[in-house]
């Protein structure tokens, strides 16, 4: 009974994935070992828990962010730099429902939402993520054959191809252990952020105008094109930063690690998680940071700069700095690749107990990723390709509140957490303060889209319009519908092992804290096993 009964139909393959997911096998091969909870922090035990913030925080500089900033810099210069810091301080947020969901109940959000919602109602879910997945992966297509053509001169066409390559590599990384995935994820990051690092030295940035830009709003007149593109160029910075299929695969990677299931093991396990997770995402501010700040130093009033353009712009750093550059875009592309697939296994498997081999997914995946980057890298070229990147992270946002809320529905239900594991009231107001603000700037980015097409072309611009605005209509009721819908109807809390409390052993912990709250000595008869009436 000290144990959650995770259903069979989730241990059925001997896939990574599934080894990932059966988390209360003892002989699981793979997991990592964390020891028993000493109520002490340290950086021994900390290490133990270090590598799912890190793979989690690759899809914060994808090439998609590393284009999205770029033209940040360039049309906004320090101007958008809040907005970063913002995204940022919101991803970490949100990936900490996501750690808490997947460390409390043993189930990543997937498999919740396959466990709480209709057939129907999960197999539109299971299509916006798996949209997701796909819109994702159209800026790593994109940006590998960038970094090819930068180091090799091979053509954009081409390169856009030779990613199809990618696939190979999953045949050997789908026999690879948890750690030996995480040190190359960890190898990728130290590139990416040593590359941007060393730029950043070289362009001189303007350290006052860099301050200002972390004030909202502040001097954005300053800027070329109109408010409805900074807005544009904002949301899509947020969409770059805060990926919804972020949220299911850390739900489920923080299952790799063999925790206690007790309530100081818990809290320990939630307390190294978020520690981890801040620290990787701190490392991805600051590359993005980087990225922002080198293109508003030296790429200001050109509304043509973006992955393409880069390396030429950088030439006035030297020969270097556009290798540099290169190594790092590459870098960033295929550690993004292998997240993305794991993202998109998961999701496959949770929602509809499907499960593929990894190469297989990523051949799907990519191959219909690399649909719209081909069409688009022939008819329209670079430029085209450049666009494309923006408004694939403008989908992302579009695509985040289908994740986001299903999560806070969750993590905020005592049937589904176990009483007092569930969200308190504060947190799951900040969660949904942040979930309405998203889904108000993503209503505001379609009106200005409009309002810039119906500049163009005043007939056609009505037509837009009217589409668009029977599009945002069924955006926000839909949503509205998802937030009412009661999930837990049919949940069972999981039992978590009962052991007298040791105020020595837990003076880290404050039981007043909402985050981190004990449960009362009361509640533990409250708690049912799942399966059980």
């Amino acid at each position: 009974d000290d144990e959650l009964d995770v259903p069979a139909e989730f241990n059925s393959s001997s896939s990574w994935s599934h080894r990932v997911r059966n988390c209360l096998d003892e002989d699981l091969e793979g997991q990592v070992k964390v020891g028993t909870p000493t109520g002490t922090l340290s950086l021994r035990r900390l290490f133990a828990y270090i590598g799912p913030g890190f793979l989690v925080a690759i899809a914060y500089i994808d090439p998609g962010n590393f284009d999205t900033d770029i033209r940040a810099g360039a049309m906004y210069q320090y101007k958008l730099l809040w907005m970063l810091a913002l995204a940022t301080v919101m991803g970490l947020f949100v990936q900490f429902l996501a750690c808490k969901l997947g460390l409390i109940t043993q189930r990543d959000l997937a498999q919740q939402c396959r466990a709480s919602y209709p057939k129907n109602l999960n197999i539109f879910l299971w299509v916006m993520a798996e949209v997701g997945v796909i819109a994702s992966d159209i800026p790593e297509v994109l940006g590998t054959a960038y970094a090819l053509n930068l180091l090799f001169g091979i053509p954009l066409v081409w390169g856009v191809i030779i990613t199809a390559l990618d696939t190979l590599a999953f045949l050997m990384l789908q026999y690879a252990s948890i750690r030996v995935l995480e040190f190359i994820i960890g190898v990728f990051l130290m590139i990416v952020s040593g590359c941007f690092i060393i730029e950043l030295f070289w362009s001189g940035i303007s350290v006052v105008e860099m301050l200002e830009g972390f004030i909202p709003f502040y001097g954005v007149t300053e800027g070329q094109g109109s408010f409805g593109g900074y807005g544009a160029a904002a949301i899509g910075l947020l969409g770059a930063v805060v990926m919804p299929h972020n949220l299911f695969l850390h739900s489920a990677l923080v299952k790799t690690r063999d925790i206690e299931r007790s309530r100081l093991g818990i809290k320990e396990a939630m307390i190294y998680n978020v520690i981890e997770c801040a620290i990787a995402l701190f490392v991805s501010f600051v590359i993005n940071f980087s990225i922002i700040s080198i293109s508003a130093s030296l790429f200001y009033y050109n509304p043509d700069a973006g992955l393409n353009e880069a390396s030429s712009l950088l030439s006035v750093l030297g020969s270097a700095a556009g290798i540099i550059f290169g190594i790092a875009l590459l870098a960033s592309g295929q550690s993004s690749t292998i997240t993305g697939t794991y993202a998109g296994q998961f999701v496959m498997e949770g929602f509809l107990n499907l499960s593929i081999s990894m190469w297989k997914r990523n051949l799907v995946t990519r191959s219909v990723a690399i649909v719209p980057s081909l069409l688009v890298a022939v008819l329209w070229g670079t430029s085209g390709a450049d666009d494309l990147i923006v408004w694939s992270q403008v989908l992302l946002s579009i695509q985040l509140p289908f994740a986001l809320v299903p999560l806070l529905k969750m993590t905020g239900s005592a049937k589904i957490m176990g009483v007092g594991y569930a969200n308190g009231t504060i947190l799951q107001s900040v969660g949904w303060f942040i979930g309405i603000l998203i889904i108000i700037a993503n209503v505001i980015l379609v009106g200005f889209s409009v309002m810039d097409y119906l500049d163009l072309n005043r007939w056609m611009g009505w037509i837009v319009l009217a589409i668009g605005v029977d599009i945002g209509i069924l955006y926000v009721v839909f949503l509205a519908y998802l937030s009412y819908y009661a999930v837990d109807s049919n949940s069972k809390p999981p039992v978590i092992q009962s052991e007298p409390y040791n105020e020595e052993m837990t003076e880290f912990i404050d039981e007043d804290e909402d985050l981190f709250r004990l449960p009362d000595d009361d509640d533990d008869e409250d708690l049912v096993p799942f399966g059980e009436e």
